[in-house]
């Protein structure tokens, strides 16, 4: 069986709130799928905010990854959050990967969040620069 890999990532940019929103599409099955992800992310990331990190929501509705790749993508994850985000707020993921992101969180400190839409994102990632 072949599977659906990532063929894109829709990026927009929300300058009123100066975030980054990524819509994630496919399933990631391979390293060389974990590869292209993060390729996608550092050529976005250092083309268009060079030297500087952004805050990112990250829809996550339409994409899966293996769990056999499960510890790969965990560095993936580990990776653009330390090198392109300040913040980060995920929506909608699936039971799977909500457990494996507060697994991970505890391992490796990284955060974990969860929320139903953008806007509910967004309005945490709001509030969480006026309680700064």
């Amino acid at each position: 069986m072949e599977s659906r890999r990532i063929r894109r990532i829709r990026f927009q940019y929300r300058a009123l709130h100066d975030v980054v929103i990524a819509y994630v599409a496919g399933t990631l099955a391979t390293e060389s799928d974990i590869a292209a992800l993060y390729e996608e992310f550092e050529t976005y990331f250092t083309t268009r905010f060079p030297g500087r990190k952004k805050d990112l929501i990250i829809e996550l509705s339409k994409f899966h990854f293996s769990a056999r790749i499960a510890d790969s993508f965990g560095r993936f994850r580990d990776s653009v959050l330390r090198n392109f985000t300040v913040r980060c707020y995920r929506v909608k993921q699936s039971m799977h990967q909500r457990s494996f992101m507060y697994t991970r969180s505890v391992l490796s400190g990284t955060p974990a969040n969860d929320y139903p839409s953008v806007d509910d994102a967004l309005n945490a990632l709001l509030d969480d620069r006026r309680r700064r």
